[in-house]
């Protein structure tokens, strides 16, 4: 039996790992159950302060493949992915090589994300589109 991010029962001992790792994780952050980062290149993941990443979300950051086929040579790629400051990332999403989530953006769960989006917005589906702005009605409710 293998033992891996969905059997640690915390999110910071998550986080320790995965920064252990080599991903790059802000402060005050939750990693859901079996959320998996790029292993090949953990390095081009960059999480920002209090991120919200649900269970069973992978995030990717390579397109390459040690396989010798015509494919591999074509789609040869590893790019960051930013995840801004405030997100939240739903569950059973997957986010794509070279993709920026803006701060405070909520990615709905299932998600595909194929293209970066803007900060303080909702984006669902697959691929991912942008449903709507996101707008506090009264900063000062939540401390701005």
């Amino acid at each position: 039996m293998s033992i891996g991010m969905a059997a640690i029962p915390f999110s910071f001992v998550r986080v320790l790992l995965l920064r252990a790792c080599g991903v790059t994780i802000g402060r005050g952050c939750y990693i859901g159950f079996n959320v998996v980062c790029d292993t090949n290149f953990p390095e081009l993941v960059v999480i920002g302060d209090n991120v919200t990443i649900s269970h069973n979300c992978m995030i990717i950051t390579h397109t390459a493949s040690p396989a010798r086929s015509f494919l591999a040579k074509v789609y040869r790629a590893s790019e960051q992915v930013s995840i801004g400051n405030g997100a939240w990332i739903g569950a059973n999403s997957t986010i794509l090589p070279g993709i920026s989530v803006g701060k405070d953006c909520m990615i709905g769960a299932g998600s595909v994300v194929t293209r970066s989006t803007d900060e303080r917005s909702l984006w669902a589906g697959n691929p991912c589109q942008r449903i709507k702005s996101i707008a506090a009605k009264d900063s000062q409710e939540i401390g701005e």
